[in-house]
């Protein structure tokens, strides 16, 4: 017999995630800080001798994917807390309380996703600030977009962390795996390059990427345009990948984590 989902159950897990995250501070500074590491460096260091790509300065074609780096990061992150709850024993108390695991596993990744969204809205205010982009009402529009956009990703990532973190009961195993899976989705994502620009086996990785549509749809968002690859319709098959992607994460990170054992 399927359990019937509880609202409840998924908006107390929510709330234990947000305040876990508020508390974490050093954890909210350093992965802020990361991505501006990168932002600044790259996007005005390199930058001033890369000039234009695709009509716009480097640091408005990169400050999408940065911001896309901090959403995927953070929420994989997200992940680790599977495994805290586990060795900690708090694990045992939700596993045993009168509601489906499902319930359990769409609060932490909806709380997952919206503390991943909150540094990625964070980012986004950080690069604007940079002159990465103009302050206007068509920018403003796209950014509302663009934090729709933000859970998207953040959401699929977030079952990905879950996913991970429900097979493994070790901090530096989940650690050492997540950086092995996040790194090559990262530098293939189109952050520092457009994909016109490289060899064709090297396409075909990237368009294998989903945080490379992930990205598009955060350029068409906050620039009004993606790559030429695509076509004019490109956010449509970006948006589309990129559902798929989270339908497919979600139900895998549900079904391991329905299986996890304390």
């Amino acid at each position: 017999m399927v359990e019937p989902l509880s609202g409840q159950a998924i908006y107390v897990v929510l709330l234990r995630e947000l305040k876990r995250y508020s508390r974490a501070k050093a954890r909210i500074i350093s992965s802020i800080a990361q991505s501006f590491f990168f932002l600044a460096i790259f996007g005005l260091g390199v930058g001033s001798f890369v000039g234009a790509v695709g009509g716009t300065t480097y640091l408005s074609y990169l400050a999408p994917g940065i911001i896309g780096m901090g959403l995927i990061f953070g929420s994989v992150a997200s992940g680790i807390s599977v495994i805290f709850d586990r060795q900690f024993g708090f694990m045992k108390e939700m596993l045993v309380a009168p509601v489906s695991r499902t319930s359990i596993i769409l609060g932490k990744i909806l709380g997952g996703a919206l503390t991943a969204s909150i540094q990625g809205v964070i980012l986004l205010c950080m690069a604007t600030a940079m002159g990465a982009f103009i302050l206007n009402s068509t920018f403003v529009l796209g950014a509302i977009a663009a934090i729709g956009v933000m859970l998207l990703i953040t959401s699929g990532f977030v079952g990905l962390g879950v996913a991970i973190g429900s097979r493994l009961n070790d901090f530096h195993a989940f650690q050492l795996l997540s950086t092995f899976v996040l790194w090559p989705l990262f530098m293939l994502s189109g952050v520092f390059f457009p994909i016109e620009a490289v060899p064709f086996p090297l396409q075909v990785a990237m368009l294998a990427d989903p945080m490379f549509y992930g990205v598009e749809l955060l350029r068409w968002c906050l620039l009004g345009t993606g790559t030429p690859l695509l076509g004019q319709y490109g956010w449509i098959i970006s948006l589309g990948v990129l559902v798929g992607f989270n339908i497919l994460i979600i139900a895998i990170g549900t079904y391991l984590f329905s299986r996890v054992e304390v």
